[in-house]
């Protein structure tokens, strides 16, 4: 190459890497995702139930994902029962309007390992479910998807596109065995 080839080349390289590194660093950096504050209330036997209300986060923690931009989160409540600093029980409900995405992926087995349950069969009435929740009469005509261990499990009506979800589990107690380091 003659050189001053190669040193219009290296002009060129230069001003195209001095131009990206300007613009990336001034670039505003991301913001973090806001999440509402847990609210904290003692209950009789000297726990407190700790309340969540971020709404995308419940989403989050609940479908092990973000919500698509067509999900519409209209309601979300998570409770933990949380005893010397342990969470000893969870629980949370959701009101969805969910995008086609999600129903794909709650419907395919491998996804939650749900199956399909009859209308009429049998699905435990969830443990204080917030008063938007629909109770087993209001839930008619559902289709019923739910882990066949039991937890969680998903109500939709197809007619105006509403997906309800509950799920419970036990926390995360102290270990067994103290751990040294």
């Amino acid at each position: 190459m003659p050189r001053p080839r190669l040193i219009a080349f290296a002009a060129v390289t230069a001003a195209v890497a001095v131009g990206t590194a300007v613009y990336f660093s001034q670039r505003p950096a991301p913001t973090p995702a806001t999440v509402a504050p847990a609210t904290t209330a003692p209950t009789a036997q000297s726990r407190s139930v700790t309340v969540t209300a971020s709404p995308e986060e419940i989403f989050r923690r609940a479908f092990w994902r973000h919500p698509a931009a067509g999900d519409r989160i209209v309601h979300a409540d998570r409770h933990e029962w949380v005893d010397d600093g342990h969470v000893q029980r969870w629980q949370w409900f959701l009101e969805v309007r969910p995008d086609p995405s999600l129903l794909h992926a709650l419907r395919d087995p491998d996804t939650f390992g749900l199956v399909s349950a009859a209308p009429s069969s049998a699905v435990a009435q969830p443990l204080s479910p917030p008063s938007w929740f629909p109770s087993a009469a209001q839930r008619r005509g559902y289709e019923v998807l739910r882990s066949p261990a039991g937890g969680l499990t998903v109500y939709y009506r197809a007619a105006d596109n509403v997906l309800f979800a509950t799920d419970t589990g036990r926390g995360f107690a102290a270990p067994v065995v103290a751990v040294s380091r």
